[in-house]
């Protein structure tokens, strides 16, 4: 049997050079990382074929800054075991830009292009600039689309769910959820619920859709019971109460960017704390962030979306 390769994830992430000046080379110039992939149309809310910047990656072994693809990879006891890129065949289209000559290829880089624009996203609305993680394509037992694994800080990456309108690896909210849960981890292990209603939300704001999640949901949501514009259960997770009083404010403002700006920093200034968390807390750092006409609205819509006392910084 040959040897299992361990990955020493320090220096694969220090060996993520650009390896891209090969292909650059052949035919008319083009930026490189400029790539052709199965995508979310925003307009139409289908999935199609759409051009992307993945500049700086190396396109095809799908590895960037983002992460690196691998098959024949598992995740065990938290660490990334064996696996190899994909080696993908790519051909230059008539746009100029590149696109995978198999299906399976394309669907690899469709999912490595939106998880490298909810990067984008991310540092946009102040969040780090994470060093790349391996993405384990096909691991086994992983739920479906791209998911963060805290123990081994990595992604898997499998197709479905069955019956879903658009893979959710390929859904702009559910892999911008991900790659929060990434950016949030360590705030998670005392403060969970409000980690997890943070992502949930900059999901929202990233795909511009506080619905994301049912186009991606094998049973199609009918009743919307996956929309945080729509009103909650009564016994709904607190993580779903704090994304839909996050997202019904960014709605209000008209600006899911600087909403998203504002939670971030308010989550992390939670995690620095020693005193318990808690929805009021956290959108009473958001709120903090705030001042005058801004404040007051968003003190407004917190106070009818969260039945919780004891938001400060909202007289």
């Amino acid at each position: 049997m040959p040897a299992q390769i361990v990955y020493n994830l320090g220096s694969m992430r220090r060996l993520l050079l650009p390896a891209f000046l090969a292909l650059a080379a052949c035919g008319p110039a083009v930026a490189p990382g400029r790539a052709q992939v199965p995508g979310l149309d925003r307009l139409s809310g289908e999935l199609t074929t759409v051009e992307v910047d993945v500049g700086g990656a190396d396109l095809s072994a799908i590895r960037g800054a983002s992460g690196w693809v691998l098959v024949g990879a598992s995740v065990d006891s938290g660490r990334v075991i064996g696996g190899a890129s994909p080696d993908c065949a790519l051909r230059r289209t008539s746009s100029g830009a590149f696109a995978a000559q198999t299906q399976r290829c394309a669907a690899l880089l469709g999912a490595y292009a939106a998880l490298d624009r909810s990067r984008n996203f991310l540092i946009s609305a102040g969040a780090e600039a994470l060093p790349a993680a391996p993405i384990v394509a096909d691991a086994a037992d992983a739920p479906a689309g791209l998911r963060y694994v805290p123990e081994a800080d990595a992604y898997t990456l499998t197709s479905g769910p069955a019956g879903a309108r658009v893979p959710a690896a390929l859904n702009p909210g559910a892999v911008a959820r991900e790659a929060a849960r990434r950016q949030l981890r360590t705030v998670a292990s005392a403060h969970r619920d409000e980690a997890e209603g943070v992502a949930l939300f900059l999901g929202a704001a990233a795909a511009a859709d506080p619905g994301y999640l049912g186009v991606s949901d094998g049973r199609g949501d009918p009743t919307g019971e996956l929309d945080l514009s729509r009103p909650l259960a009564a016994d709904a997770p607190a993580s779903a109460v704090l994304a839909g009083a996050l997202w019904a404010w960014a709605d209000a403002s008209g600006d899911p960017v600087g909403a998203a700006r504002a939670a971030l920093a308010a989550v992390r200034a939670l995690g620095e704390r020693s005193d318990a968390g808690g929805k009021a807390a956290l959108l009473s750092l958001v709120a903090g962030q705030l001042e005058g006409a801004e404040r007051d609205q968003a003190c407004a819509v917190f106070r009818a979306r969260v039945a919780s006392a004891g938001i400060e910084a909202c007289p």
